[in-house]
């Protein structure tokens, strides 16, 4: 009994080690979904992190007023924000977007939940401010899954960051690990996930399950967001979503989708584009601009 009680431990500790080794270097495929790749029609740029270290940039000139910066979420690239870029060119705006660090080909990081991906954030933010068409434009923030979160973690530390969409963002990195675990892998999560911040610590420095999106949250209740989130997630509860949208004032539009993890565009691509559409006009050009933003009122959540 005891023998096979300790076999049983040992699994289930190799078992937690290994789903804990892929979250910080997942696999990072190629993720158009039939969006047109913008690659070619973007500039190639190249942006300053760290002490010594640079960002692949791609930068779509606008036709008009404002700029809007796009972050990839976990396990993907900069590919992947191509399905947002491509409607929201037809209003003209300016769009940047990068690899993380955590995502890129070569001498890639692993991923932190946010430390390593906020630090690339801010040198985009504070580069697309230097540059000439971006020192004085109104700008905005479209992020996915991890890249929402860190929309979110950004907007917090800098007042010009004037709206955020946060497509299926997680509230802290303690509970994305949970529900990750508990999801995605089959494993509870006790003693899973103690396991996989103290393999965080050990491989980054830097604990996964300390982020906090909440508390960024909290910090923007003067500030125009949109929350999605899908009801199917197999990644994280809706209710991650629905606790950020509260702890901002529970004062801006949230949308709950009957789909997977940051499947709405798939599933709900014509309302998808209309709703994201209108709130970047309706904040980062009000003046011109009297937009409807699609759906205003809290669905209870999962």
């Amino acid at each position: 009994m005891r023998h096979a009680l300790t076999l049983s431990l040992t699994a289930f500790v190799f078992l937690s080690v290994g789903s804990g080794w892929l979250m910080f270097y997942p696999p990072v495929p190629a993720d158009l979904d039939g969006a047109r790749n913008l690659d070619a029609e973007a500039e190639r740029v190249r942006i300053p992190v760290a002490e010594s270290d640079s960002l692949d940039g791609w930068l779509l000139r606008g036709t008009a007023p404002g700029v809007i910066v796009l972050f990839h979420g976990y396990g993907r690239k900069h590919d992947r924000v191509w399905r947002y870029a491509q409607f929201l060119e037809h209003d003209g705006w300016t769009m940047l977007t990068v690899d993380f660090r955590s995502s890129r080909g070569s001498n890639r990081l692993p991923t932190t939940l946010g430390h390593h991906e906020l630090e690339d954030a801010e040198a985009v933010w504070t580069w697309m401010r230097h540059q000439p068409w971006g020192r004085r434009q109104p700008a905005g923030v479209l992020g996915e899954s991890l890249g929402g979160s860190v929309a979110l973690l950004l907007a917090a530390r800098h007042d010009d960051v004037l709206a955020v969409v946060a497509d299926c963002p997680f509230a802290s990195g303690e509970r994305v690990l949970e529900d990750t675990f508990r999801r995605k892998a089959g494993l509870p999560p006790w003693p899973a996930v103690p396991i996989a911040r103290a393999l965080g610590r050990a491989v980054t420095g830097y604990d996964p399950g300390e982020v906090d999106v909440i508390a960024a949250a909290r910090e923007l209740t003067d500030r125009p967001l949109y929350f999605i989130h899908a009801t199917k997630d197999d990644r994280m509860a809706a209710g991650q979503a629905r606790d950020l949208w509260k702890a901002a004032g529970a004062k801006d539009p949230i949308w709950l989708v009957d789909t997977g993890h940051n499947e709405a565009w798939q599933r709900e691509r014509e309302a998808y584009e209309a709703h994201i559409a209108a709130f970047f006009e309706a904040h980062l050009r009000s003046d011109l601009h009297d937009a409807t933003l699609g759906p205003a009122a809290m669905v209870e959540a999962p």
